[in-house]
């Protein structure tokens, strides 16, 4: 029995001592998963301290940098306004200029076209007389260009209908006046030509309907037609026709030459094409030009 009784101590001494150990292991084991917990809870709050610190700072950047955009955008819009608005000024002066210096050329040509008329009145030979109301009739052209452009919104451009309407009758009335017994009848579609080509076209146009008045119905009255229409190629045609005694391309040139040399040369400068068709009865002038593009 004692010797039972001394084996079975033995027995419960070591396991007594190995769940002593054990304990204490566990709870050393224990007390350190708590530093490590703590540590690593100081680590974590360090880092989202210091992420929290940087996206704070980032975002404070950011902030000024967006308040200095939209302070530049300010003033960069602020000075947009008003460099706009001072284009616009420029531009209006430019426009008011432009208008007053066509006013006053159309009104140096007319007078210039008023002292030409005096003088021919002045003459009793009735070439050199004739010779100047051809010109003053061409100075009349070109300040009718003018006219139209100092009175119109859009100085590039010429209005042709509106334009050759008004040298049209001009010209009816100058001619008549004249004791020219001819008539005018025209058709013109609303077409727009450069300033520059409006002056070369009016002259044409005064040159033939005044070789119209004066020699077609040398002996009698009759109808001169003006036509103005816009081609599907990008072209416009003028005609001036009539149904008088034409004219033969052998026979001899009808008054000093002068027209038909400066009707040449305004087509050239337009690169535009002639034609004299012949009409039984009568003649027509037909000019085909360019318009301009859109």
């Amino acid at each position: 029995m004692d010797e039972a009784n001394v084996f079975l101590s033995g027995i419960i001494r070591t396991t007594d001592e190995r769940l002593t150990t054990g304990v204490g292991e566990q709870r050393a084991n224990a007390a350190m998963l708590r530093w490590v917990s703590i540590v690593g809870g100081l680590m974590i709050l360090v880092v989202v301290g210091g992420v929290a610190v940087t996206v704070a700072r980032y975002t404070g950047e950011i902030r000024r940098a967006r308040d200095e955009v939209r302070l530049l955008a300010a003033g960069l819009e602020d000075r947009v306004k008003a460099r706009t608005a001072d284009l616009a000024q420029a531009r209006d002066r430019a426009e008011v200029l432009l208008a007053e210096v066509n006013h006053r050329v159309a009104n140096s040509l007319t007078l210039v076209a008023a002292l030409v008329k005096l003088q021919g009145n002045a003459l009793s030979d009735r070439t050199a007389k004739d010779a100047l109301d051809e010109t003053q009739a061409r100075i009349l052209a070109i300040a009718a260009v003018h006219t139209r452009l100092y009175s119109s919104g859009d100085v590039r451009f010429v209005a042709l209908d509106e334009y050759l309407s008004g040298l049209l009758d001009e010209l009816t009335t100058s001619m008549r006046n004249e004791g020219h017994g001819a008539w005018l009848r025209y058709d013109l579609e609303p077409l727009k030509l450069r300033t520059d080509a409006s002056v070369n076209l009016g002259v044409v146009v005064t040159e033939w309907v005044t070789n119209a008045f004066k020699y077609a119905y040398p002996d009698r009255s009759g109808e001169v037609r003006v036509r103005l229409k816009g081609l599907l190629d990008g072209r416009a045609e003028l005609v001036v026709e009539d149904d008088g005694i034409g004219r033969t391309k052998d026979g001899p040139i009808k008054g000093t030459g002068v027209g038909t040399r400066l009707v040449g040369a305004m087509a050239a400068t337009m690169r535009a094409e002639i034609d004299y068709l012949a009409r039984q009865p009568g003649l027509a002038a037909r000019l085909v030009f360019p318009l301009p593009s859109a």
